[in-house]
């Protein structure tokens, strides 16, 4: 069997493809390495096939060798190369079936559980930095606050946290995180504005609860809900009959059998299907608990709820926890907490009174213990009313997370229990809600959206619950499953959107109501691409780098700009959002949002976030940004794996936000280059847009629209003068700082010249001026005295006072040189000033600005062929040779601060002395190098200290400079 070119996965090296087969081995190259493994014994434990099939004919040809092994050895069991057998196929993402016995499950899953858990604790809690704090309520004997985070934080409800104040911990929770805002709650009061605040997560303590769950809730005495969830989803596939579908028959069945599963595509009315269920339960009168993973669908769900019950009484509808919407946390019954107050409105006024009294009474007066006292009676009052109406209420509404940790919700009594967007908890959550359930269990969302998030190597927990139950299998071999109902049509999508989606994710399933096509016509008339619903920016030929920040996620500026170019533009006429996989490319975008809507407040907001911070939400106009391309040498995981279809369903995400229109930015040359997967849904919509001619390329991009109300501006051809005009301009009226990277090959032009003069002369006025080259010997001589040769410079960027943002300029010829040293053209060069103080400082720290190491191993000459000394470091560069192996050396500072010599080839080093200094100081005779300080003006000279050399001036004043300041 060939499997050469097959996709692989390994726990440590990550994303491989086989690009070599033996007899006994294979060759797998991840990245840059390829790496030797036994076959086919490597699939065994190290390696995962991505396709499926291939990887159930892999298992066969090692049952087969199996048998063989028996035949020679009477002494291997059958029950061995059937346990072997079901090992191979659950490794490779394949559940056979479901665990025969509710222990079975419990084992299982406890064992795949730990191991997330040891994997957290491994981790250790990392911690976060968060800014701009302010204290929005107190409750329950916890201050509530509400932070900004510059990462994308993924911890559930209910995470335990440690607060670091002052050096000592201070423990709180995590009330809820999404959309970089964070709420934490703490019994500490910090102020009532907090400008930075640090903590440290341990979301293992979640982990650690649900094992508990697992031993009280399903093991010690499983329901018969449970046992046949657990037991029964793959003996419930249907062979004889159509899949059930339709709200109406979704509706009938939860109050028909024990388990209904409901299958709800984007724009099907899923909440509102939730609401029926929910109020015909209800009318029975049923006691209805709703879980979910989210605090933005169970607050979506038990306001759509409240609307169509028609003001039922206080009391009967319930939101338990800390919701998140605005008008359900002014709504005066609906949270537990505004219920308790809505039944004693004397307890508040005596509370807000007693807080006002106490403002002016004497600390070590007994009034004040008095009130104090009374205080937190009211406090224990109020707690103990919010459980006793969790206790009461008909629906009660919170998320999975604080059900496992609540006693409250535990300990209660539910007829029926609703869980949504289930396709993304964890299996034992689902069994663990159902376990809650006395009479009915209702399972609804989509497995074609995003699954579980598992970071360790617990493949088990990556698997939902559809595909445990057997659900995802029937629905793609076409058959019935009992407990399943599909939501078939859907008013969200134009009907081309819809119609794409329904064939490559929903097995032809899905449609569109009738209306949907005049209802979204408006949409898909505007620009960008007027009259398509789905269009594709191919921004091949453009210099778009690719790149990664420490935590590995991918950014790509130009890709950035392009694409919120492209929100700009249709968000005249229409509500944008700006998706894209990559945490770090989502937080550029952001800052550009915030830019523009400071500039200018009256233009629309975009939403700008990651695919799984827009699951739930909708658009009139979704820009996806791809962001990979070069200068990665292979694709990322979550545009490219195939492994649970991970790629295929972040996609299906993206594509399903837009109510009118879809546009994928992507290097499209770059992704077919890599080989991007033909089964992928985004290979798909490139090959159909190609074909259909439903492609701008970089001709639309470099003759761009003004954008200049909005902070933004593509230069054309037309407007090389003005641009070149306002660029001079800009530097001009630099009061602090200018910082340039040019990549690669910068030709020398008088335009250039004209810069380079602007530069010394604001250089000359106080002004510091930083260069960075990848190539310092490609610049004209002038540009030369500035520049550093620094790794990092691999954008066309200008940042002016870390405000104003230039791409591409000064022009640059730079083209991508390939690792086999071929050579991709650069064909369109877009100009864009981009103003805002949010979008130059993510520049600032995406390419390391700070980072001013000069990593030049030769120095620069200049247009005579003479060297060009313009620092001490390029003194060194042309100077000093390395005493073993004769290459040039560098100056190099230590982590102590003390600078030495470093050979760039082999290491060596040796320390800096003072007459080399010296040597430097005057070699162009006279008076030698002069002190830079203000009205100095006097000799410098090398002195040495506790610190190594130092450079001083000669004056009463004795300034002092670092070797790297000279």
């Amino acid at each position: 069997m060939n499997i050469i070119g097959e996709k692989v996965i390994h726990s440590k090296f990550g994303e491989g493809v086989i690009v070599k087969q033996e007899t006994s081995y294979i060759h797998v190259k991840f990245d840059v390495e390829v790496k030797k493994f036994s076959y086919p014994q490597c699939f065994e434990k190290f390696l995962k096939l991505q396709d499926k099939d291939v990887a159930a004919q892999i298992s066969e040809i090692i049952i087969k060798q199996e048998r063989k092994e028996k035949r020679k050895n009477p002494f291997i069991s059958s029950e061995f190369v059937q346990s072997k057998r079901k090992k191979l196929y659950s490794n490779n993402g394949i559940p056979i079936q479901s665990c025969s016995s509710v222990e079975e499950f419990c084992k299982k899953y406890k064992d795949a559980i730990q191991k997330e858990y040891s994997y957290l604790r491994e981790q250790g809690g990392k911690r976060q930095i968060v800014f701009d704090g302010r204290k929005i309520e107190y409750k329950n004997n916890y201050y509530i606050y509400t932070f900004i985070s510059n990462d994308e934080l993924k911890y559930p409800e209910g995470t335990q946290i440690t607060i670091w104040e002052k050096g000592e911990g201070v423990p709180g929770y995590i009330v809820g995180c999404e959309d970089y805002t964070i709420i934490i709650a703490s019994k500490a009061l910090f102020g009532n504005e907090v400008p930075i605040l640090e903590f440290s997560a341990e979301p293992w303590k979640l982990l650690s609860a649900l094992m508990d769950r697992i031993d009280d809730h399903i093991m010690e005495k499983p329901s018969e809900i449970v046992r046949e969830l657990v037991c029964d989803g793959f003996k419930s596939i249907d062979n004889r009959q159509n899949i059930t579908t339709g709200q109406d028959n979704a509706v009938q069945m939860a109050q028909n059998q024990p388990i209904t599963f409901v299958w709800g595509p984007p724009g099907t009315g899923k909440t509102q299907t939730l609401a029926y269920i929910a109020r015909a339960h209800i009318k029975r009168g049923n006691r209805v608990l709703m879980l979910s993973h989210s605090n933005v669908s169970v607050d979506g769900a038990i306001m759509r709820v409240d609307k169509i019950a028609k003001q039922e009484k206080p009391g009967v509808l319930l939101r338990y926890g800390y919701p998140r919407r605005k008008d359900l946390l002014e709504h005066p019954y609906l949270t537990s907490y505004n219920l308790a107050i809505h039944n004693h409105p004397e307890l508040l006024a005596e509370q807000r009174e007693l807080v006002t009294e106490r403002k002016r009474t004497s600390r070590n007066s007994t009034r004040y213990a008095h009130i104090t006292q009374r205080l937190k009676e009211i406090k224990t009052t109020l707690l103990s009313e919010e459980k006793t109406a969790v206790n009461t209420a008909q629906f009660v509404a919170t998320t999975v997370s604080k059900a496992i940790v609540d006693k409250t919700i535990q300990d209660n009594h539910f007829d029926v229990v609703i869980f949504d967007e289930a396709s993304m908890a964890y299996v034992p959550q689902i069994v663990f809600a159902a376990s809650l359930a006395k009479k009915y269990f209702v399972c609804m969302g989509d497995f074609k959206q995003l699954p579980p998030i598992v970071q360790s190597d617990a493949s088990m927990l990556e698997s939902d619950i559809f595909e445990y139950c057997g659900i995802s299998s029937a629905v793609k071999t076409g058959k019935n499953h009992k407990w399943l109902c599909l939501l078939d049509t859907q008013h969200r999508m134009a009907p081309q959107i819809a119609e794409f989606a329904g064939r490559t994710m929903y097995e032809g399933l899905l449609h569109s109501a009738n209306d949907m096509e005049k209802k979204r016509e408006s949409i898909v008339l505007q620009n960008p691409a007027a009259n398509h619903a789905i269009a594709l920016a191919d921004i091949s030929g453009m210099m778009s780098v690719c790149l990664r920040n420490n935590d590995y996620s991918r950014i790509n500026i130009l890709s950035a700009f392009i694409s919120f170019s492209l929100g700009l533009e249709a968000s005249k006429n229409c509500e944008v959002g700006i998706i894209t996989p990559y945490h770090a490319q989502s937080r550029l975008l952001q800052a550009m949002a915030r830019d523009t809507a400071e500039i200018n407040p009256r233009l629309k907001s975009i939403s700008c976030a990651t695919v799984h911070q827009f699951q739930g939400s909708e658009k009139d106009v979704i820009v996806f940004d791809a962001v990979d391309c070069y200068r990665m040498p292979n694709l990322g995981m979550l545009l490219n794996s195939t492994k649970n279809d991970s790629a295929n369903r972040l996609f299906n995400v993206a594509l399903t936000r837009a109510r009118g229109k879809f546009i994928g930015v992507a290097n499209v040359n770059y992704l077919e280059a890599k080989r991007l997967s033909k089964n992928l849904m985004l290979r798909k919509l490139i090959d159909i847009q190609k074909s259909e001619n439903s492609c701008f390329n970089g001709e639309y991009f470099t003759h761009k629209n003004d954008m200049s109300e909005s902070g933004m501006i593509f230069y054309n051809g037309k407007k090389r003068f003005e641009q070149r005009k306002q660029l001079l301009e800009d530097i001009q009226s630099a009061k602090q700082e200018i910082r340039l990277d040019i990549p690669d090959l910068l030709q020398t032009t008088s335009f250039v010249d004209k810069i380079t003069t602007e530069l010394q002369k604001k250089e000359h006025s106080g002004v510091k001026i930083y260069v960075r080259a990848e190539n310092k010997q490609a610049l004209p001589s002038k540009l030369k005295f500035f520049a550093i040769e620094n790794s990092n410079a691999i954008n066309p960027l200008l940042i002016i006072d870390k405000m104003v943002t230039w791409f591409g300029m000064p022009d640059s010829e730079a083209n991508f040189k390939l690792k086999d040293n071929s050579i991709i053209k650069t064909k369109y060069r877009p100009i864009i000033r981009f103003e805002g103080e949010h979008t130059a400082e993510a520049l600032y720290g995406i390419t390391k600005m700070s980072n001013n190491r000069d990593e030049s191993k030769s120095v620069s000459i200049d247009d005579n062929g003479k060297a060009i000394i313009a620092s001490f470091k390029d003194y060194v560069l042309a100077n000093k040779k390395c005493r073993s192996c004769g290459s040039p050396m560098r100056l190099h500072k230590t982590k102590q601060g003390k600078f030495m010599l470093k050979c760039t080839e082999c290491g060596e080093r040796e320390w800096v002395k003072v007459k080399f200094v010296d040597d430097y100081l005057y070699r162009n005779g006279g008076t030698g190098e002069l002190c830079k300080h203000k009205d100095c003006h006097c000799s410098l000279e090398a002195k040495l200290g506790s610190h190594g050399v130092y450079v001083q001036c000669c004056s009463i004043a004795h300034h002092k400079y670092r070797l790297d300041e000279i």
